[in-house]
């Protein structure tokens, strides 16, 4: 049966809009099965207050650390003037030139050198104690946050199951139905209910695969789709009988493909029989044609 061009527009529209609709519906499914709340799981192993006390140490540990190079300068300051003293001090005593005023200064400084080294080590302990606590609750926080991970894995793919059976329940009656219709009746409308329903369960089966292995899936569905595909058209495009009405219909000989004419009984290439007699007409027409072009036959 032919159709106008304004009614072929028409069932693709019919088609689109179909498929708009429907995969919206599929989206709305999404919301039926209770998604999991992952805040709930970290709430379960109790993530958030370890989580809270951890930012309060990580900028106790940054203040520390400041105070523990600061401590680390000033001893380094210290140590030096206190060297300086020292060795003045000492020269002084050798040559018979000390005065009190240099032994002031040289205690002075040896003095100002043991507090800073005290103060160095207190900012050191501190920091480290800090260091130490801030990893051993990171070290408790990546083991809960592990746990919590793999519970709420699973409840999320329980989701997705659930998801995709709800899915498979609207697509699949769908595209049963539009190809019991299609069998019954070939016409276009048929045609575009099967053409929706196959495109609907297409979107399906690659939303499914993206969903569950992401780009490595969807390569793998694609190159099986399409040596499907090649398979298929080389099936049906490629059939003897096609090739052979195909090159009938260019004037070339069925079995090799060389330019023929008309009047030719055989082929001048490969020898191969072109014509045959018609049982109801006796007429010579082409071999391999279904009805005679002479009687309709």
């Amino acid at each position: 049966m032919e159709y106008s061009r304004i009614e072929k527009i028409l069932a693709s529209l019919f088609v689109a809009f179909l498929l708009l609709a429907s995969i919206n519906v599929l989206r709305e499914l999404e919301n039926v099965p209770q998604r999991p709340d992952y805040e709930y799981y970290q709430e379960k192993y109790g993530i958030r207050p370890l989580l809270e006390n951890q930012s309060r140490l990580m900028e106790l540990e940054r203040q520390l650390f400041e105070v523990y190079q600061k401590a680390e300068s000033n001893l380094t300051e210290a140590e030096r003037v206190y060297l300086f003293k020292r060795e003045e001090y000492r020269v002084a005593l050798e040559s018979g030139n000390a005065t009190e005023e240099l032994k002031r200064e040289y205690l002075k400084a040896k003095e100002e050198y043991e507090k800073s080294y005290f103060q160095y080590l207190g900012a050191k302990s501190a920091y480290e104690q800090t260091h130490e606590k801030l990893e051993e609750l990171n070290s408790k926080i990546q083991e809960l946050m592990q746990k919590a991970n793999e519970e709420y894995t699973k409840a999320y793919n329980a989701y997705k199951l659930k998801v995709l059976a709800l899915k498979l329940l609207f697509v699949l009656p769908v595209f049963v139905v539009s190809l019991l219709l299609l069998r019954r009746y070939k016409n276009i409308y048929t045609s575009s209910l099967i053409a929706y329903s196959s495109l609907l369960l297409i979107y399906l089966l690659l939303s499914a695969i993206w969903d569950t292995i992401h780009l490595i899936g969807l390569s793998l569905f694609g190159a099986l789709a399409t040596l499907l595909a090649l398979y298929y058209v080389r099936k049906e495009y490629f059939k003897p009988e096609r090739v052979y009405k195909r090159r009938i219909a260019q004037n070339k000989c069925y079995s090799c493909g060389f330019p023929v004419k008309d009047d030719y009984l055989h082929c001048p290439n490969c020898g191969a029989k072109l014509k045959e007699k018609c049982e109801h007409c006796g007429a010579l027409k082409p071999i391999h044609l279904q009805f005679c072009p002479y009687c309709g036959q």
